[in-house]
């Protein structure tokens, strides 16, 4: 009998039992049938979509997903005739593909070597520029600026740091208040638009959280009711939701404050199990990671503390430093948090970095305090306390001349506070 010719991947995707995608010869093999596209859209939504937030596959198709790794996975739930169904409906779906492990929404498209390449990318050298200005910080985007931060791709079946979770979000989610959120989810598919996308997200951070849903695997008090992995898994299945709606719509921001809080909470639900001393694999990676992305949208919103002392266990101090001095500048009017902002950034500056960026700090503090913005009357000592704190930080790295220098910028500030 003559050799057959090699053939692609996904035809011999069942007959090499699912290994590696290579160049293979065989003898006699049978042709596979090839796949119906209708009947994959249908098996597709009633075995795999539970777990693809996007409920169609685009996901796959996107992110350039190999026919022999579709096979494989969805031999867990179908037979290999369906499962060839299951790719012909993807290759069917009409998206544009990226590399296989492109990582979603990186800053700057790459990731840096360290803490110190971050900041010669940054600034130009390795330091805190002495003439910043707060215009000028304001002015840096950060979905420009590269880190030293891997972002998840958006599948890794060897990792945890990825976008998918390992299992569908759980019906105590979806059925929480009669239904409540999986009716705005159902809104959504059947109308995929930004306000029902924001309903539905919402929706279910609630119910995830929710003190009045028993079932609820992420209610941060007591402790003893945090589930650290359900509620990992929970978190990301809504953050791919928001996610792939992004990518399907090219919006880049920005966006409503439930969609990139929903990003913010899966590095939270790792912070929070990792200060309880519960164990998790990748547990800093994740918790950093998930948090700058979901900041990176509104740089102004989350208290500074909970993502620099991440970037702190890293040893990424550079990055520490600018986290807190850009959300410093970026808070509303009548908050305490930009005092408290400093004091973050005078705790974790590097020695060379720490008279510029608290000077810097301190001179932000004077332009909002003769601009009439102040903190609220009942939280002026928290912000002379939180400035104490900071000069003492910072004065444990300085020079006599440099410590002087600072607390002759602090009295004035301290001055003007009621």
């Amino acid at each position: 009998m003559p050799t057959v010719p090699v053939r692609s991947c996904r035809l011999l995707a069942l007959v090499v039992a699912l290994g590696a995608c290579d160049q293979v010869q065989t003898v006699g093999v049978e042709e596979p049938r090839a796949g119906d596209p209708i009947l994959g859209q249908a098996a597709f939504q009633r075995t795999c979509a539970s777990c693809h937030s996007s409920r169609d596959g685009i996901d796959l198709a996107r992110f350039s997903f190999p026919d022999s790794t579709i096979v494989r996975r969805a031999l867990q739930h179908v037979d290999s005739s369906t499962a060839l169904d299951i790719v012909a409906h993807i290759r069917s779906l009409a998206v544009a593909p990226e590399p296989r492990g492109v990582r979603v929404f990186q800053p700057g498209g790459r990731v840096l070597s360290g803490d110190v390449e971050f900041a010669e990318r940054l600034f130009g050298f390795d330091g805190f520029p002495g003439g910043m200005t707060t215009p000028r910080m304001r002015a840096i985007d950060l979905r420009h600026v590269a880190i030293a931060l891997p972002f998840g791709a958006w599948s890794s079946e060897a990792s945890n740091t990825d976008w998918m979770p390992e299992a569908p979000i759980a019906d105590a989610i979806l059925d929480y208040r009669d239904g409540w959120a999986r009716g705005a989810l159902d809104d959504y598919y059947a109308g995929p638009s930004d306000a029902h996308l924001i309903t539905a997200v919402s929706r279910l951070r609630s119910a995830e959280r929710s003190t009045d849903n028993p079932d609820a695997p992420c209610i941060a008090s007591p402790n003893t009711l945090l589930r650290a992995g359900p509620c990992f898994e929970t978190r990301r299945w809504i953050a791919t939701l928001a996610a792939q709606h992004m990518l399907r719509s090219g919006v880049q921001g920005p966006l409503h404050p439930a969609l990139h809080d929903a990003w913010w909470d899966v590095g939270q639900a790792v912070r929070i199990a990792l200060l309880r001393d519960q164990s998790f694999e990748n547990g800093v990676e994740i918790w950093t990671s998930w948090m700058w992305l979901g900041w990176s949208f509104e740089p102004g919103r989350h208290a500074s503390v909970y993502l620099a002392s991440g970037l702190q266990r890293l040893g990424l101090y550079r990055h520490a430093t600018f986290h807190a001095l850009k959300a410093m500048v970026e808070r509303d009017a009548g908050l305490l948090d930009p005092y408290l902002d400093v004091r973050q950034a005078a705790t974790y500056a590097p020695a060379h970095w720490t008279y510029e960026g608290v000077a810097f700090a301190y001179r932000h503090l004077l332009e909002r305090i003769e601009g009439g913005d102040l903190p609220p009357a009942n939280k002026s000592a928290d912000a002379r306390v939180a400035l104490e704190a900071a000069q003492s930080a910072a004065a444990k790295r300085l020079t006599a001349g440099e410590a002087a220098a600072l607390q002759t910028l602090l009295d004035q500030v301290l001055s003007r506070l009621p």
